[in-house]
């Protein structure tokens, strides 16, 4: 990667990679706390248009390179391959060929810019969203029967990410930085003919459930809510099931999510007990794969230790 195909990069992306999220947005200025110091009131500017930064508490800025110096605290030539390697780039030049489908421009969730789906295909073709899917745990063989790869632009920029399709035709987006939908919003529901219903908050854990069983062994239909603001939604459909199941999230607005379904009338079954010790369903997921690789390693090291006598 050379310094010019560096600064295409937008550095709204690389502070969300680091989790750095903007405390107000107003045109194409976006505030931030400072990354470098504790403050209340934000002093770090980002102008998208320019793709330059601003600190106003030490009066220093400059361009995502600058940026990169200061929040790796390396030197240019170790700051290039570190964005290289995490996929920036082909955030910025992947080539696009002709759309599949086209849709009109949408608008994300967050309302932090228009987003113009360009392309939809099916999953498997571009690598960096099968890397992303994998870290998170996911089975790429069930990825393929509900996601796609959707190709969109925000400002004349171009973007990959996974999408998974809502019952409206929006999309919910995620890849390793970034997280939102396109509009309309709205939850996916998703019918095999059963009795019984599975209701998940997001399609990270409905691909993670599936993940960690075989599909074909779950006989019941799929609530994802891709919201918990949605529930209201999920409970219309959950009251014609006869067995819903709840995966919430074990955080408060996942006990929310279970008290919005029993005051609809809904019998439920919280199913959180089973992944008690973990955020969701995929923390879960993650975390046990983790260990798996980890001890094949074990075992392969021992065997080739073996060998080696």
């Amino acid at each position: 990667m050379t310094c010019e195909q560096a600064k295409q990069i937008p550095i709204v992306e690389l502070l969300r990679s680091c989790n750095i999220q903007p405390d107000y947005i107003r045109g194409q200025e976006y505030w931030y706390l400072s990354p470098f110091r504790a403050e209340k009131t934000p002093s770090f500017k980002v102008n998208t248009r320019l793709n330059l930064y601003y600190d106003h508490g030490i009066g220093q800025g400059g361009d995502i390179i600058d940026l990169g110096r200061q929040l790796f605290g390396c030197d240019t030539k170790d700051v290039l391959p570190r964005l290289e390697s995490e996929d920036f780039f082909f955030h910025q030049q992947q080539s696009l060929e002709k759309p599949m489908h086209i849709r009109p421009s949408v608008t994300p969730a967050d309302n932090q810019g228009s987003i113009q789906i360009t392309a939809i295909k099916d999953l498997g073709g571009n690598p960096a969203i099968s890397r992303y899917l994998e870290s998170r745990g996911i089975d790429l063989a069930v990825a393929r029967k509900f996601c796609k790869e959707i190709y969109y632009e925000v400002g004349g920029k171009s973007y990959f990410a996974a999408g998974f399709e809502n019952r409206a035709g929006g999309y919910e987006l995620r890849s390793q930085y970034f997280k939102g939908s396109s509009s309309p919003k709205d939850i996916t529901h998703i019918q095999n003919r059963a009795k019984s219903v599975c209701v998940l908050e997001g399609f990270m854990d409905f691909l993670s459930l599936l993940s960690d069983q075989k599909p074909d062994t779950v006989q019941s239909d799929f609530l994802v809510l891709n919201s918990v603001a949605l529930a209201d939604r999920g409970t219309s459909i959950a009251q014609n099931y006869e067995n819903v199941f709840i995966y919430p999230d074990n955080d408060p607005a996942g006990q929310k999510l279970i008290e919005t379904f029993r005051k609809a009338g809904i019998n439920t079954v919280d199913v959180s007990a089973s992944y008690r010790h973990y955020k969701d369903l995929n923390e879960m997921l993650m975390t046990e794969k983790g260990k798996s690789n980890s001890l094949k390693k074990q075992q392969g090291y021992k065997q080739s230790q073996g060998l080696s006598i």
